[in-house]
């Protein structure tokens, strides 16, 4: 079923093989796909808060240039994993506007919790509403995100040559083995 001849195309002596995309590798990607930024965004406002005490100065500087670095370095990772998708042009040119909502989304995300450092504590979860507000933040972020890093149906497609040996009979084994 991966394999298949196509003689109208190709030679008798060519196949092409069509491989699945592995979707637990995509979700996995999906779910971590910018690995230690995430971790740094959110640790960075507590170092900031021990190097620099009673300086809001520093607070303010590092959530403006923080959440607008980690926007960069997302979009050019992220966009790097759409290149290499296999989904139409059209496709990919969609994924490119959804990547730039989600991360514009976690931009606000990152910019909220760093700002958090500065309320009192509680303040960013103190009503039904603010948490209302935060699970529709993530849906649109992970719906989004979902859309722009999936992958395709297949993989892809590419002739390879078999005039050596005489599938599956000879598969694995090199010429003239028995």
């Amino acid at each position: 079923m991966n394999h298949f001849t196509n003689d109208q195309r190709m030679g008798s002596s060519e196949t092409t093989t069509l491989r699945r995309v592995h979707y637990g590798r995509w979700f996995l990607k999906l779910v971590a796909w910018d690995g230690v930024l995430p971790v740094v965004v959110l640790l960075a406002p507590t170092v900031v808060e021990q190097q620099f005490p009673n300086r809001r100065e520093a607070m303010e500087v590092m959530a403006m240039i923080l959440p607008i670095t980690a926007f960069f370095v997302r979009f050019f990772v992220a966009k790097r994993h759409i290149n290499s998708n296999q989904c139409t042009h059209l496709v990919r040119c969609f994924q490119i506007i959804a990547l730039c909502l989600a991360i514009l989304v976690l931009l606000l995300i990152d910019s909220l919790i760093i700002l958090a450092h500065e309320m009192p504590k509680g303040a960013l979860f103190a009503t039904t509403a603010d948490r209302i507000a935060w699970v529709v933040l993530s849906s649109v972020y992970l719906t989004t995100m979902a859309f722009a890093m999936y992958p395709g149906r297949t993989s892809e497609l590419r002739p390879v040559e078999w005039r050596d040996f005489i599938p599956p009979a000879d598969y694995g084994r090199g010429v003239g083995n028995s």
